[in-house]
């Protein structure tokens, strides 16, 4: 899916699940919540925002961006090298051998990256929720996914009544399957690709040569087509 994504304050949740009679007592806090449980469900990678930042190593370790939800691509400001995933048993520290040749490594614990190398500066490429000034999470202003949000939050709600015998289970029930057509349209509309997404995969999978090199070049000739010369 390639579409301009653009975002609305969590408010507009609260006030279409306040709509509800049965719903009046439903906060902002809950609502934070259920739309973090929500995003974290689905997965899906343009649920997220893309961003960057530049962390400083010391001592082996940086801080992560408090914002984080995963890390895209870690590489080293001053090489521009990208960092792979960390296969060392120990955490380095004590030794650092300058006079070997070693690829720039890295591994996460406890909202902290830890490097191959003791100083200097990465740039982090992560996903992360997008949150408005006042630090709460930002809604895509999309149809299909507000209303299968709604439905999501309707049908935590709704448990809970029908645990309490409030409502039947006749209500749950058409909420449940509303949520899940709503589901199933937001996963198609988030996950089938475009036009454009469908020539880089069409490119990736007809190479007859195989590139052994395009994490060291950030991937970012992975989706180019591929030319042969015949003579």
């Amino acid at each position: 899916m390639v579409k301009e994504i653009q975002y609305i304050n969590i408010r507009e949740l609260l006030s279409r699940v306040l709509r509800h009679p049965l719903l009046q007592e439903f906060s902002l806090e809950q609502a934070v919540q259920y739309t973090i449980d929500f995003i974290d469900t689905f997965g899906f990678p343009n649920l997220y925002k893309d961003k960057e930042a530049e962390v400083d190593i010391c001592d082996y370790r940086g801080k992560l961006p408090c914002d984080l939800v995963s890390i895209n691509m870690v590489k080293e400001c001053k090489t521009d090298m990208p960092l792979r995933s960390m296969t060392a048993v120990f955490n380095p520290g004590g030794k650092y051998y300058n006079h070997l040749k070693q690829e720039p490594q890295f591994k996460v614990q406890n909202r902290v990256i830890i490097t191959s190398f003791p100083e200097g500066k990465v740039i982090i490429s992560y996903k992360a929720i997008p949150v408005d000034d006042e630090g709460y999470p930002l809604l895509i202003d999309d149809s299909k996914y507000m209303k299968a949000l709604e439905l999501y939050v309707k049908c935590h709600l709704f448990t809970v009544l029908f645990d309490l015998g409030k409502i039947n289970g006749a209500v749950l029930q058409h909420t449940e399957q509303e949520y899940a057509w709503a589901a199933g349209q937001l996963e198609s509309e988030f996950k089938i690709p475009s036009v454009a997404e469908t020539e880089s995969i069409t490119n990736m999978l007809h190479q007859i040569i195989i590139r052994d090199d395009e994490f060291i070049n950030k991937f970012e000739r992975l989706g180019n087509r591929e030319f042969r010369n015949i003579h």
